[in-house]
C-alpha cells in the first residue's frame, strides 16, 4: 500500500507524466490503449499510472506481454505480469514465441526478431480502432542510451533523435522519466516487478553504456536525460523540416518514370540524400546504409549506378535517375508459411488471420495492415510457402473465370513494374500460386458462399 503522507518527489514525477501524454496529445478521449507489459519496473510502473487514471483519461486498457522463450524465468515473469493485472483488475494479454527459433530462420537479430512479434502482437490487440494506442515504458534513460548508441554508429540527425515520444499510433508516457524516478514511483506505491538479469550482463552493449558511459557523462551534467531530451527534439525537428523539403524537391523533379538529374544536382546535399532515401525506398528498398546513401549521391553528380538494400539499382542515364527493382533471379525468395506470422526477408510479416464467415465482412481495415480478398481456410495446406514471383508465374483470380501470366494480371491491375518483384504469393510447394498480393485468392480459394471459416491474409509493411 502506498504511503498516507504525499510525497512532493512523487507529485513530481506525475506531474511529469502528465505533462508528456497532455504536450503530445497521447490519449485521445475513448481510447482503448494496449501497455507493453514485461512485468519490469518500467513497464509496471506505466501500466499502473494508466490503470489508476483510466476515468480520468477516459480510455480502456490492456496489458500486453510477450513471453520470447529466451530464458529460463521467462514463464516466471509472465505469470507475474499476469497476477499483478488480475489484481489491478486489467485485461491481461499474453502470447508465447520462440524467437530464437524464429529469428534464425527469418535471418533476424533475436533483438529485432523479439522487437517485430512485440509491435505486431499488440497491433493485433489494438484492432482496427484509428483511435488505439499502444503505451510502451521507454524511458529518459532508455533514450540517453539510444542516444550513445547510434552516435557510436555515426547516425544522422535521425539517429541522435533517439526514442521519439510518439510514433504513429506508438506513444511512450514514461519518457521524461529516468530510471531512478520510475523506481521511486514503484517503491511509492509497492509495486511488484521482476529483474531480467540480463540486463546486468555487459556481453551486451547496452548494457556497457549503461553502467559504464552513461554515469560519467552525468558527472558532466546532473541534468544529463533531460538535456539529451531537449537536443533531440531540436534534432528531430530539423530532421522533420529537411524531409519536408526533401519529398518536395522529389515530387517536382519527377520527369519520365525517374527523376530530373538537373534538378536534383542542384539541391543542397542534406535535402539530396533524404529525397535519394525516399526514391530507394518507394521502389522498394529496405533501410539504407551511409555508405548506400553516399553512393546513390554519386551516381547523383558523376552518373553510373548504385545498388543499395535489397538489391535496388539507381541509375543515371541521360539526364534521368531511375530506380528499379532487381530481376527475379536476383531479389526472389520463399520461406515457409507459419500462419500465425511470417517473418519475410523484405522486413514485413504476413499472417493469416481466421474468422467465421459472417465477421470478415467487418475487417477490412483490420489494425492498419494492408491485406486483401477473402478465402476459404479449409484449402489452405500445411506445405505452404510465402515467396516473390517467378518467370512463368501464372494464376486464376477468384472470380474472373481466366488464368493469365502473373505479370500480366498485376500490369492491368496498375501495379509498375519496379513493383512486381515485391508482391507476395502463397504457392504449394509444388509451385503453383493460390494467393497472390492485390489480387487476393485463386479461384479454388473463394471464399464467397463458403459458410465454414474464412481467412484474410494480412501484411504489416
Amino acid at each position: 500500500m502506498p504511503h498516507e503522507t504525499r510525497d512532493a518527489s512523487i507529485e513530481t514525477i506525475e506531474e511529469k507524466i502528465r505533462g508528456v501524454i497532455a504536450r503530445y496529445s497521447m490519449l485521445p478521449t475513448g481510447a482503448a490503449v494496449i501497455v507493453g507489459f514485461s512485468g519490469g519496473a518500467d513497464s509496471a510502473a506505466l501500466t499502473h499510472f494508466l490503470s489508476v487514471h483510466r476515468k480520468e483519461y477516459s480510455i480502456s486498457l490492456k496489458a500486453a506481454h510477450v513471453n520470447h522463450g529466451l530464458r529460463e524465468a521467462a514463464g516466471r515473469d509472465e505469470e507475474a505480469a499476469r497476477i499483478f493485472c488480475e489484481e489491478r483488475g486489467i485485461p491481461f494479454f499474453s502470447r508465447r514465441a520462440d524467437v530464437g527459433t524464429l529469428a534464425r530462420e527469418q535471418g533476424l537479430c533475436v533483438e529485432d526478431c523479439g522487437r517485430r512479434l512485440r509491435y505486431a502482437f499488440f497491433r493485433e490487440l489494438a484492432g482496427d480502432d484509428p483511435n488505439a494506442r499502444i503505451a510502451t515504458a521507454h524511458t529518459a534513460s532508455d533514450h540517453a542510451e539510444t542516444m550513445v548508441m547510434n552516435l557510436t554508429r555515426g547516425a544522422g540527425a535521425r539517429g541522435l533523435s533517439g526514442i521519439p515520444p510518439v510514433n504513429g499510433s506508438v506513444i511512450r508516457p514514461l519518457i521524461a522519466l529516468t530510471r531512478e524516478e520510475v523506481e521511486r514511483y514503484c517503491a511509492w506505491y509497492d509495486l511488484p516487478y521482476v529483474q531480467d538479469e540480463s540486463n546486468f550482463e555487459e556481453i551486451y552493449a547496452r548494457n556497457r553504456v549503461r553502467r559504464r558511459v552513461i554515469p560519467v557523462l552525468r558527472t558532466l551534467n546532473l541534468s544529463l536525460e533531460s538535456s539529451m531530451l531537449r537536443a533531440a527534439e531540436l534534432l528531430r525537428e530539423d530532421d522533420a523540416l529537411l524531409c519536408d523539403l526533401a519529398r518536395d524537391a522529389m515530387e517536382q523533379s519527377r520527369h519520365g518514370g525517374g527523376w530530373k538529374l538537373s534538378s536534383l544536382r542542384a539541391l543542397p546535399r542534406p535535402i539530396l540524400s533524404r529525397a535519394l532515401i525516399l526514391m530507394a525506398k518507394e521502389a522498394g528498398a529496405g533501410r539504407l546504409t551511409h555508405e548506400q546513401v553516399e553512393d546513390m549521391e554519386r551516381a547523383v553528380q558523376n552518373g553510373g549506378a548504385a545498388t543499395v538494400a535489397g538489391g535496388i539499382q539507381i541509375l543515371a542515364k541521360g539526364n534521368t535517375l531511375f530506380a528499379q527493382s532487381p530481376s527475379p533471379c536476383q531479389s526472389g525468395w520463399s520461406v515457409p508459411l507459419r500462419p500465425e506470422g511470417t517473418l519475410l526477408p523484405d522486413g514485413r510479416t504476413l499472417r493469416i488471420r481466421i474468422f467465421h464467415a459472417g465477421e470478415a465482412e467487418n475487417q477490412q481495415k483490420f489494425y492498419k495492415f494492408l491485406f486483401h480478398n477473402p478465402g476459404n481456410y479449409d484449402t489452405i495446406q500445411n506445405d505452404m510457402v510465402v515467396r516473390t514471383r517467378l518467370p512463368g508465374d501464372r494464376f486464376r483470380p477468384a472470380g474472373r473465370g481466366v488464368t493469365k501470366p502473373l505479370r500480366r494480371l498485376l500490369a492491368e491491375d496498375g501495379v509498375p513494374p519496379a513493383a512486381r518483384d515485391h508482391r507476395i504469393l502463397l504457392a504449394e510447394s509444388g509451385g503453383e500460386i493460390r494467393w497472390a498480393e492485390g489480387l487476393g485468392p485463386c479461384e479454388a480459394w473463394d471464399a464467397r458462399g463458403c459458410m465454414a471459416g474464412v481467412f484474410l491474409v494480412e501484411i504489416e509493411k
